[in-house]
This record gives structure tokens, C-alpha cells and sequence, in this order.
């Protein structure tokens, strides 16, 4: 028999969101005529921008006319460009230090094609369950960094040297921002160990507070250790489309020149149409259009806070970024989400599926309408009523 790869024995048995809509499938089969309202995936709620649309089309009929091939692995020039001059001028970077890709969780996972199979890799608790499971697979020693209620969510450098680092900011699922200080000591740590940070920065547009950084290049020395992923799926709507891009500074070890290689041999570059829609979410009307739905789902964020809060509830994020992370009267979290699903009707998202940490909490996502944003704050107002009938 062929020989298999035994990583894969050693990832959990059922994957966090699968579970999550087994439960909701069996619930529906159930409740036929139940009214759902999710509040648990950290997908988008509104149609494309009005101006991607239009981007689309014109670049299929352009597709359709004159002939676009293979493109580059990395990207586009022409959409490089532009991630350069929107999002990091001022930082001297490139457009060799820019890659584009099909998402940010496809770079995030399969960056770890640049480590040594047994390198060490740091992982915060609670996190994303993409970088746990990617590490997994990989084979990697992984080591565990809380991320206490304590430090305010915030993960502090472990005494140890470790080969690299994911560190997600606006972090999901806490929801909790780091800022320039803060940061700054992991940079620091980081040159002085010779660590690489893997920095998620998925949802840096919901950023409003001024001491938190929009890119980990404003710290002294990042460049030297740091690597940012960023994503189109929730700042313009991409989620279906998929594009994302990495900045991997030259600076960085060997990294840059390592990354390009393994892209050339195991991409075929990112579909042209889809590149120019991105290109159209960086400038204009595109990126007024953009910015406006990006604020609407702030705005669910802060008024998901703002309710929690006014029912005597410990609510932590919603305000850097779209998620909100809500200390429960159930210790159980996935004992809470039946009881969210089963009383009120509300999908959620349990905090112990993002790691052991996370139990006790619950992530509330604020990618909804207002229409759904309005009827989840009506339901929750209940939900003291509802638990002391179930005593």
C-alpha cells in the first residue's frame, strides 16, 4: 500500500464550521419554520460593490476579446502596483515584495513550505483554526501561547526561541487589536530570536482606534522579521471571488527569494478578471463603495457590543473589528450555542472550537444586515428570561 502522510491522523475528527452546520442542519430538520438569524460565520452579508460588478464585466468581455493567458505567479504588475501605492506607501517596499493569491488562508497555510520540518511553530489560544490544523498536517512542533482575559486577550512572547510565529490582528476570534507597543515587543523578541512572525491581518480596514497599527511595517525592525497577509474577501466582498496577496520584504531571511520559487512551480497565477476587481476596490468609487460596507458591519459590531453590555454581560472586540467576543453565564460553549440555537434561534460560533482557552466565550460575527442586526438584539434582550425558565 502507498505510504500515506500520518499528519493527517493527528488533526481533529471533525472540523469546527462542519460541526457547526451539522448542528444547524439537524436543528432545521427539526424546526422547519424556525427563523434562523447567523451570527457565526464570518462571511459577507451584502451583493458585491456595485462598482466590482462593473469591473467584472468589463474585464470578461475584455478576456473575450483579446487574449489573457497564463499570468504571472505573483500577480499582476498593474494590481501590485496599486497595493503599493493604496495600502503601503511611505514603507519603501517593491513590487517583487508582493504577492497575490486566492485568499489569504491558501498563503497563511502553505507558508509553512518555507520551514524546516521541524521547525517550531507558536500558536495563540484562542485562534484560528486554519494556522492549528496547517500546522498539524505539516508535521510541525507546535507550542501553545495563551491569550488570557487577564492580559486583555493580548498573547505576550513566550522565554523561549521559537521558528516562527502566527499572530492575528484585529485578532479573530477575540476581537482585540493590538496596538503599536504592544506589537512592539513582539518585534523586538523577534530579532532577538531570529523568529519569524506570520502577521493575519485580514481585517486591518476595521481598524478606527489611533493607537493600533494598519500594518506591522510601522514597527522599527519588522521588515527584517515580519510577513503580512492580507485579504479582499471582507474588506470588498471577495469571499466568493477569493483574492488575497502577501508582502514578503526582502529583508526577511532567505524568504522572499524561497517564496517566489515555490510559487513559480506550484501556481498558475490568480484569474485576470478577478485581479482587476481588486485593482477597482483600491481606488475611487470602487473603494468609497467598499469603505461604505465595511463601515455598515462595524456599526452591527458596536451595537451587538453595545446590547450585550446594556444585559450586564462582559463583551470584549467589536471595535477594531468585526467580531464580537461575549463571556457567557455557561461556562460550556458549545452547551451555550444549543441553548442560543434551541431558545432564540441565534447560530453562533462556540469559543472552544478556537482552541481550549476559548471556552467560556462565545464569537459573535457582524457580518449581517440591519435587518438581522436589529432582530438579534431583540432576541438577546430575552435571553435572561429564557435561561432562568430553563432553571
Amino acid at each position: 500500500m502507498a505510504k500515506l502522510n500520518t499528519n493527517f491522523l493527528t488533526l481533529p475528527k471533525s472540523y469546527l464550521f462542519s460541526t457547526i452546520s451539522e448542528k444547524v442542519r439537524l436543528f432545521k430538520e427539526k424546526n422547519r419554520e424556525a427563523h434562523l438569524l447567523n451570527l457565526g460565520v464570518g462571511d459577507i452579508a451584502f451583493p458585491l460593490a456595485p462598482s466590482i460588478v462593473e469591473s467584472l464585466k468589463n474585464s470578461a468581455i475584455e478576456v473575450g476579446e483579446v487574449v489573457h493567458g497564463y499570468g504571472p505567479a505573483e500577480g499582476e504588475l498593474f494590481l501590485r502596483e496599486k497595493i503599493l501605492e493604496s495600502e503601503y506607501s511611505g514603507f519603501g517596499f517593491t513590487a517583487e515584495e508582493i504577492f497575490i493569491s486566492d485568499g489569504i488562508v491558501r498563503d497563511i497555510c502553505d507558508i509553512q513550505d518555507l520551514f524546516d520540518k521541524d521547525a517550531e511553530v507558536g500558536i495563540i489560544d484562542p485562534t484560528y483554526p486554519a494556522y492549528y490544523n496547517a500546522s498539524l498536517m505539516a508535521g510541525k512542533k507546535i507550542y501553545k501561547i495563551p491569550c488570557l482575559e487577564e492580559n486583555g486577550f493580548i498573547p505576550l512572547p513566550p522565554e523561549k526561541k521559537l521558528d516562527f510565529v502566527y499572530l492575528c490582528t484585529p485578532n479573530n476570534p477575540t476581537g482585540i487589536a493590538m496596538t503599536k507597543p504592544q506589537l512592539e515587543i513582539w518585534v523586538n523578541w523577534a530579532l532577538k530570536n531570529q523568529t519569524v512572525l506570520l502577521i493575519d491581518a485580514a481585517y486591518e480596514k476595521f481598524i478606527t482606534s489611533t493607537n493600533v497599527c494598519k500594518t506591522i511595517y510601522e514597527i522599527e525592525g519588522a521588515k527584517k522579521v515580519a510577513i503580512e497577509f492580507r485579504s479582499f474577501s471582507k474588506s470588498a466582498g471577495f469571499t466568493g471571488l477569493r483574492l488575497g496577496y502577501t508582502i514578503i520584504p526582502k529583508e526577511a531571511f532567505e524568504l522572499n527569494r524561497l517564496w517566489r520559487q515555490r510559487q513559480d512551480i506550484k501556481t498558475n497565477g490568480i484569474s485576470y478578471p478577478i485581479q482587476k476587481a481588486g485593482f477597482c476596490s483600491l481606488y475611487g468609487a470602487g473603494k468609497k463603495e467598499c469603505e461604505a460596507q465595511v463601515k455598515l458591519y462595524s456599526s452591527h459590531a458596536k451595537k451587538l457590543k453595545k446590547s450585550l453590555q446594556g444585559c450586564g454581560y462582559t463583551v470584549y472586540g467589536g471595535d477594531d473589528s468585526p467580531y464580537v467576543w461575549w463571556k457567557i453565564p455557561n461556562s460550556n460553549s458549545f452547551e451555550f450555542f444549543d441553548t442560543l440555537l434551541h431558545e432564540l434561534g441565534l447560530i453562533t460560533i462556540p469559543g472552544s472550537g478556537f482552541g481550549p482557552l476559548g471556552e467560556g466565550f462565545i464569537r459573535l460575527s457582524s457580518f449581517i444586515s440591519e435587518e438581522t442586526c436589529n432582530d438579534a438584539m431583540q432576541r438577546l434582550a430575552t435571553l435572561g428570561d429564557k435561561l432562568c425558565a430553563m432553571k
